[in-house]
């Protein structure tokens, strides 16, 4: 049986879906680690390091086929608004910045300047989602400035940040496993401050992740 591992940032994220398969604890540390028959759940905490360090661990360890980071974002713009659903296509990192030796802001040396999400699994999950591209970086963006700082001179195109995305994909790229990203819009910059927006959305949030799994895994 093909073995799937959702991975999380916050437990508070995860929290409706650990209910909802009734996983069980399985691990507590490094990295605390839920299952429930081939499904498992994997608490990274907040960070790029964290979130490459989890993968790493948790690729190593149980192998599995196939990897989907799911939680909440920031976005930017009139296009997406609070409690969206939305599907990664390309990942960016943030707060690189090698241009000197030729590369793209963004982009690590000798890696690739974003990162794709599997096709093949998006389609599984839901044709019909918005996609965005994502920047990932070690900063909470909750001002205009900090996003045309950090991301928006990285690609134009980029409509919605966290803090862990890019070095799940990243690590998944080296690894060459399949990852998808699942994210629910809890802030958005010009509205209220975007921690008060990120707490106030946090429960609801986890919920509509928790209940767009569930669908997307008794698909498959």
């Amino acid at each position: 049986m093909e073995k799937y591992c959702v991975l999380f940032a916050m437990e508070e994220e995860a929290k409706a879906f650990i209910s909802n398969i009734n996983a069980k604890l399985v691990e507590e540390k490094p990295f605390k680690i839920y299952c429930s028959n081939n499904i498992y759940i994997a608490i990274s905490n907040v960070g790029l390091i964290n979130a490459s360090t989890c993968f790493t661990y948790v690729n190593q360890k149980y192998d599995f086929n196939y990897y989907i980071n799911a939680g909440l974002s920031g976005c930017v713009g009139l296009v997406l608004n609070q409690l969206d659903v939305v599907l990664v296509n390309k990942s960016y990192l943030g707060n690189v910045d090698a241009t000197g030796f030729g590369y793209k802001l963004g982009q690590v040396p000798k890696m690739q300047e974003y990162y794709l999400s599997d096709k093949n699994l998006n389609e599984k999950l839901n044709k019909n989602f918005k996609y965005a591209n994502i920047c990932s970086s070690d900063v909470f963006i909750n001002s205009q400035k900090l996003f045309d700082q950090i991301i928006f001179k990285i690609d134009k195109s980029i409509e919605i940040f966290d803090m862990e995305c890019g070095a799940f994909f990243q690590a998944a790229y080296i690894f060459k496993k399949p990852i998808i990203s699942l994210k629910v819009i809890s802030d958005k910059i010009g509205s209220k401050t975007n921690e008060e927006q990120f707490r106030q959305i946090l429960s609801k949030g986890s919920e509509i992740i928790s209940k767009t799994l569930s669908v997307f895994l008794e698909r498959i």
